[in-house]
């Protein structure tokens, strides 16, 4: 799948922005997740494949962050740019002990910026906003593809993000500690400045 087939499949144009593409992925994720397939297929519409979603956001997000992009007036693409990839999320305090993660942001905030970095990490498994869950899939290099679940538990000054990580695979899981320091680092990452 090329980048403008990805960008169609989204519902989105060559012209939209980044943050438009990816509200547009946890849309349609939201929508044809399937623990609502069934809801879906009962009113008559037609489910998208959630792995295709995901395949889609991937292209896109890998295109964006070949190098950096001429942007035009709007802030959209051009289609003879060379796209760039820009988490839109501010950054934020945040840190991890090994098994969770500390995200300065109250639950909702965090929950929106954790979304955004762990689709820069892996493939977006499963999305819960009312239960306040979170499944990221990763792939290790020279190792398994392992599912990460993150919880979120809102305090009074930020959010404690709960994670644990196994294989879905037959090899065993990799430590935790690796995953957490690159989520860590998406999240303290300042955005980066369009190009003019």
């Amino acid at each position: 799948m090329n980048l403008l087939e990805a960008i169609a499949l989204l519902g989105a144009t060559p012209e939209s922005s980044p943050e438009l593409v990816r509200s547009k992925y946890h849309e349609l994720m939201r929508q044809h997740h399937p623990d609502v397939a069934e809801l879906n297929s009962a009113t008559g519409s037609a489910a998208l494949d959630p792995a295709t979603l995901t395949e889609a956001y991937a292209v896109f997000v890998a295109e964006f962050s070949k190098a950096d992009a001429k942007t035009n007036a709007n802030g959209g693409l051009r289609q003879d740019s060379e796209p760039r990839f820009s988490h839109s999320f501010p950054a934020v305090a945040a840190n991890h002990d090994g098994d969770t993660i500390w995200i300065e942001a109250p639950p909702d905030e965090a929950y929106q910026r954790l979304l955004d970095a762990a689709a820069c990490l892996g493939g977006i498994g499963h999305v819960d906003r009312t239960n306040e869950l979170l499944e990221v899939i990763v792939r290790f290099e020279d190792g398994p593809s392992c599912s990460v679940l993150m919880t979120l538990q809102g305090r009074a000054y930020g959010t404690d993000v709960f994670c644990e990580m196994e294989s879905i695979e037959a090899d065993p899981a990799p430590p935790l500690a690796p995953v957490l320091d690159q989520l860590v680092t998406f999240l303290n990452s300042p955005p980066k400045a369009s190009a003019p």
